[in-house]
């Protein structure tokens, strides 16, 4: 093994707050994932506690313990879901809207409007939904929580009910997680601060026999990233790179649907001609997960295209982070490239990163009639470029 690969540089070192807090975060995502309420707190002399719980891992007794409450049942939806939904004319992408909601709505309905299941012949009519005015400290609540949801790869809906102040004892009987919204923010979710170089070893692959992994890991949500090391770049120069987000279907099934598995292997055999590193990212589904992933290829069988089916489900067009690919190129000392991509948006987000671009380097997948109309889409609504 090269030992210029086994340097690291020591991790930034956060604050003591800034680490309770990113323990807060990550306690609050397992307990939405696991169906359990959390106490979300916003800034000072806001509502002391927000009872929030994941639409998606809702049952019917949580939602009836929700109601027992008294006050009244909020839905949190995203700009997107409530445009799609006819609630909205207009919003701020990615921001939170809160839904008033009827006395005893059903978990079904429920389940309906937040698109976890598709919707059924007698869907609730939005004519009995409205949306409710949010102040400024409710709107970073609502925002806090909805980034709650998306980071822990789940749908991004949440049931809402403001605790009476009067109720502290039972808050405590309930013994719910607490968390606030200035955690969420403050959290250092991604880049230098959470993620950690864990792990190498040489693995030789059919493009090429040296070849190195390397595994980092992400503090919070334990997120893996890969940077795969083939053959010996010159890391004194602009190395030939590519940042490829997870596929499973196209990676590993060969699925049709999309280019990403003909774009992994070109990528790599391109890699071997000369050395270069290939970044494989924990970002399935430009970063909405797996689960909804699979939503949103039903919708695109009903006959929306692949970002108004993200839309659908409450997500924005690309929900991708690329700090953790900056930080994986710093700590190999990585700083020039020449990027295997057609997506200018990875060029502007790495360069922004203080990684120099010298060079694009055109990469097509083959088209067919499976993923004709996603590549087109990718071209024409996400500005892809075209091959010539």
């Amino acid at each position: 093994m090269n030992d210029r690969y086994r340097e690291q540089r020591p991790p930034v070192q956060s604050s003591p707050e800034d680490e309770q807090a990113a323990v807060r975060v990550d306690r609050a995502q397992t307990e939405l994932a696991h169906g359990r309420a959390i106490c979300l707190s916003g800034p000072v002399g806001a509502v002391a506690c927000n009872l929030v719980a994941a639409v998606e891992t809702l049952n019917a007794g949580r939602l009836a313990w929700m109601a027992s409450w008294g006050a009244p049942l909020q839905l949190l939806l995203t700009a997107e879901r409530a445009l799609t939904l006819g609630l909205l004319q207009s919003a701020r992408p990615g921001s939170a809207v809160s839904v008033a909601l009827p006395v005893g709505v059903s978990l079904e309905a429920l389940l309906e409007l937040a698109a976890v299941t598709p919707a059924s012949g007698q869907p609730m009519p939005t004519a009995s939904l409205s949306v409710s005015p949010q102040s400024t400290a409710q709107q970073q609540i609502s925002d806090a929580a909805l980034a709650l949801a998306k980071n822990g790869r789940l749908m991004p809906a949440l049931l809402v009910v403001e605790s009476p102040v009067a109720a502290a004892a039972q808050l405590t009987a309930a013994q719910l997680l607490s968390v606030s919204a200035a955690d969420v923010q403050r959290a250092p979710a991604r880049g230098e601060r959470s993620l950690r170089r864990v792990s190498d070893a040489q693995v030789a692959i059919e493009a090429h026999e040296d070849c190195e992994v390397v595994l980092f890991r992400e503090d919070a949500g334990g997120a893996e990233h890969l940077a795969i090391i083939v053959g010996q770049p010159d890391f004194n120069q602009p190395v030939p790179l590519r940042l490829h987000s997870a596929c499973l279907t196209g990676d590993l099934l060969g699925s049709l649907r999309c280019d990403c598995g003909d774009q992994l292997r070109r990528a790599i055999a391109r890699l071997a001609e000369h050395g270069g590193v290939l970044l494989y990212l924990q970002q399935e589904g430009r970063s909405i997960g797996l689960a909804n992933k699979l939503r949103a290829y039903r919708l695109q069988d009903e006959g929306l295209d692949t970002i108004d089916a993200d839309r659908y489900l409450g997500f924005m067009a690309d929900e991708r982070d690329y700090t953790p690919a900056l930080a994986m190129l710093k700590s190999l000392g990585i700083k020039q490239v020449r990027l295997l991509t057609n997506n200018p948006k990875k060029i502007a987000a790495i360069e922004a990163g203080g990684i120099e671009v010298v060079e694009r380097l055109a990469l097509y997948g083959p088209v067919n009639p499976y993923n004709a109309r996603y590549i087109e889409t990718k071209q024409q609504r996400a500005g892809h470029l075209k091959e010539d």
